[in-house]
């Protein structure tokens, strides 16, 4: 087997080294000299003689060679100089030493050390095969240091290729302190998506134990002293592991918080005036959630006070007045007066903002905010162009709970049901499963375009980690039904083949038999319009696509494009198009009988109506959640309005299920 990225045949040894090359010691494994014992297996490795040089091994092996003619002690001792080269950072002398002796032929007892030497030299290397050195460390016989030493090398490789679970696997076999393995595993293992770890726990027993853990902490999310009490019980199951008396810091620090036993919550949302519908709506969605907890706790004085502030056409001060002592806050809804009621609120407020400002420093230190009062950079959002059409979805936030142990955390975070939110997602969708040359058709209007621009950038991101330059996306912008016909077909290049078509006919004088071809490298389209427009749009897209090319291009849209309240005609319309909307208003979602009784309570509402309700109902059920979900950032919260999660900047990080069009119908997919 040739190596791996080899460093070519010439390389500047020594003169001595030279000498020792042409006179036949050439390139064998190594054996150790006098002063040290060779044990060809295993070889015990980084335990050779202080100030010893490679060039006394290469010596060394020339003296053996030279009055034993044996092979296996010279070439022990050549490996053992290319691994002083190793240790003395010169990787392209050990790489040429190992390629001689590997030319010269690896006997038996070097093989393992042989191997070992191999995958360290080109370990990290841009050209170097990982899956080559893995199967060349399954050489290696692992015994004493030299078992740590494989441990480290194959945790490098796995993680190399982006195989955390081998990894998590591997460093459990390393010379690590248990601090540092239970760190490092831990992180990996909270990365491994949720639906993976049975997987993972069969492949890796020794993972098992973290695996239970992570679940353990799932199931306690909401109560950090039923986590404390759970954990007593998992160290003593676990007795004699690394876990007993070394937990994971993340999830001690979830241990010291104190339950959200908040007793009086403010609301604030606007009750009356133009967005007294929006408010109320939301309003209905936080009650029906409070009444949830009731119900479940079969006491009503168990939970908070709800109090809701009217904000409409009030100031700061005002609102701070009715706030009064209060330390938990919902809301404001509106960007403006989140923006100016945040940096005066007093300290040790724990802030549920359903808005995201346009950009906020973090931490902020503005009338006594102290920096735990924490306020993260968001996004801009969409919500007051969403309120003002009344068509569109909100922003909302969610609260950042510092570490602090015993006293109530101070938290500003961001819960996010933004437009640009899902066009990320659907970015990151459609690129996992493999397209890379998109047509993005996008109606004229602030909002679509904002979709549109945050679409194109996160692509362009995505192609960046494949080192790609060109992003290969088309894009199509419209106004009206003419506009969108005719964008389309250029895209498609429809137009230009019914060109040729007719050129062809004018220097013949005969018809021509043949049907327009479109392009044959665009492998999705994606829209970015109303529910309207995408009914006229997808139509226009089929009768574009030649039916002959045998080739299915699936088109994708976002929740704004779906209408639930247009009735049969609206699906036929959208006939096969993939689209990503809340678990609330899928067909098959988890809340069949809340359901029954929203609809019993509110009957008539419309989509946007279905929306501001479960954002409402997400917000409230976030609560109690909200410390341990900032502690513990690979917890998630299933909610009416997606999979929630918060990333370092406390913003809700929200997944939406997919779904398709099939036969006049709303069809979840599972992927």
């Amino acid at each position: 087997m040739r190596h791996i990225g080899q460093a070519g045949k010439f390389f500047t040894l020594t003169a001595v080294t030279s000498v020792l090359l042409l006179s036949g010691c050439g390139s064998t494994p190594k054996t150790q000299s006098k002063p040290v014992v060779v044990k060809p297996t295993p070889v015990e490795t980084s335990k050779v003689e202080e100030k010893v040089t490679p060039e006394h091994k290469l010596l060394e092996a020339k003296k053996i060679w030279e009055r034993t003619r044996n092979k296996e002690q010279r070439d022990a001792l050549l490996l053992q100089a290319a691994d002083l080269y190793l240790q003395n950072q010169q990787p392209v002398l050990a790489q040429q030493v190992l390629y001689e002796v590997k030319e010269d032929g690896i006997s038996g007892g070097n093989h393992s050390y042989y191997s070992l030497l191999v995958t360290k030299a080109y370990a990290g290397m841009p050209n170097a095969s990982v899956e080559e050195l893995l199967a060349m460390l399954d050489d290696v016989k692992a015994t004493g240091e030299t078992a740590f030493q494989k441990a480290e090398l194959q945790t490098q490789l796995f993680t190399q290729q982006g195989n955390y679970a081998a990894a998590a696997n591997s460093v459990l076999q390393t010379n690590l302190s248990d601090e540092e393995k239970v760190h490092q595993v831990w992180q990996w293992l909270t990365t491994i998506p949720k639906d993976r770890l049975h997987e993972v726990g069969r492949a890796y027993p020794a993972l098992a134990p973290f695996i239970t853990l992570r679940e353990l902490t799932e199931k306690n999310a909401s109560s950090p002293a039923s986590l404390a009490r759970e954990l007593q019980n998992f160290q003593q199951v676990y007795r004699g592991h690394v876990l007993e008396n070394t937990l994971p810091d993340n999830v001690l620090k979830a241990t010291q918080l104190t339950d959200a036993g908040a007793n009086d919550i403010a609301v604030l949302l606007p009750l009356s005036g133009r967005l007294a519908r929006t408010g109320q709506a939301v309003k209905n969605g936080i009650m029906s959630a409070y009444y949830t907890d009731v119900e479940k706790r079969q006491d009503e004085h168990l939970l908070p006070r709800l109090r809701f502030i009217d904000t409409n056409g009030v100031d700061t001060q005002h609102l701070l007045n009715e706030i009064g002592d209060t330390k938990f806050i919902v809301g404001p809804l509106l960007k403006d007066t989140v923006e100016s009621l945040i940096p005066n609120l007093p300290v040790g407020v724990n802030v549920l903002a359903l808005n995201r400002p346009e950009e906020l420093a973090a931490p902020a230190i503005a009338n006594g905010t102290s920096p735990n009062n924490s306020v993260a950079a968001s996004p801009k959002s969409l919500l007051d162009d969403d309120l003002q059409s009344s068509g569109s979805e909100l922003t909302a936030a969610e609260e950042q709970g510092e570490l602090d142990t015993i006293d109530l955390a101070n938290s500003m975070n961001y819960f996010g049901l933004a437009p640009e939110d899902e066009a990320k997602q659907l970015a990151e969708h459609i690129f996992s499963k493999g397209y890379r040359a998109p047509i993005v058709i996008a109606a004229q209007s602030s909002l679509y375009q904002r979709m549109h621009t945050t679409f194109k950038k996160h692509w362009k991101s995505l192609n960046d980690q494949e080192n790609k330059r060109r992003t290969n996306i088309t894009s199509v912008t419209f106004n009206d039904s003419n506009s969108l016909r005719e964008g389309i077909t250029q895209a498609l290049d429809v137009a230009q083949s019914n060109d040729r078509i007719n050129q062809i006919e004018y220097m013949t004088n005969d018809e021509v038999y043949n049907m327009p071809r479109s392009r044959r490298d665009i492998d999705a389209i994606v829209a970015f319009a109303s529910p309207q427009d995408t009914e006229l749009l997808n139509p226009i897209i089929e009768a574009s696509l030649n039916p002959y090319d045998g080739k299915q291009v699936p088109v994708y849209a976002t929740s704004r494009s779906m209408d639930y309240d247009s009735g049969k005609n609206q699906w036929r319309d959208l006939q096969n198009v993939h689209f990503i909307d809340m678990p609330w208003l899928m067909p098959s979602h988890s809340w069949q009988s809340l359901q029954q009784e929203v609809e019993q309570a509110w009957q008539n509402q419309n989509t946007m109506q279905k929306r501001l309700f479960a954002f409402g109902f997400d917000a409230y059920q976030l609560l109690p959640q909200l410390g341990m979900l900032n502690t513990l950032k690979y917890l998630s919260h299933e909610g009416l309005t997606g999979t929630l999660s918060l990333n370092q900047q406390g913003e809700v990080i929200r997944k939406q299920p997919q779904a398709i069009i099939r036969n006049e119908k709303v069809q979840m997919l599972s992927e």
